[in-house]
């Protein structure tokens, strides 16, 4: 009896270590690989644009000029229409820096009124644009 143990212990060790073979290497045997392809691929990222501000709406200002000559007219017509009188004074050259202040201050505003434009069009997505003169895509020849 011991005999029959032993000999069907034997007979049983090699199915087993078929079994766990085949378990172990899975399906990798069956099939090969699947080749890893690399693609690069260039994505714009989107950032959302905002509506722009409204434009900036100025008051008028009204600037009088005032000499030694005219200053008695001037004193009764300012004092009828706007009451009192009040006195804020510039001088030539003062009055130029001022005007080359607004015109620095223009400037630097349409400067980065550019920059804003520049970046929402790098963030937007591209429209082919026609020729208007001959209808065809830019880059095209007829």
């Amino acid at each position: 009896m011991a005999q029959l143990l032993k000999s069907g212990v034997k007979s049983l060790l090699i199915p087993v270590a078929m079994v766990t073979v085949l378990f172990l290497t899975g399906c990798s045997s069956i099939r090969p690989e699947p080749e890893v392809k690399v693609v690069t691929k260039i994505e714009k990222t989107t950032i959302p644009t905002v509506a722009r501000p409204k434009p900036v709406q100025l008051n008028d200002v009204r600037v009088y000029v005032v000499n030694k000559d005219n200053y008695d007219e001037f004193i009764k017509e300012f004092t009828a229409e706007n009451g009192q009188v009040a006195y804020v004074a510039l001088a030539m050259r003062d009055y130029e820096n001022l005007a080359l202040n607004i015109a620095e201050l223009k400037r630097f505003i349409n400067q980065q009124t550019n920059i804003i434009v520049y970046y929402e069009n790098a963030v937007t997505e591209e429209k082919p644009r026609e020729d208007t003169a001959n209808g065809t895509q830019p880059g095209e020849s007829q």
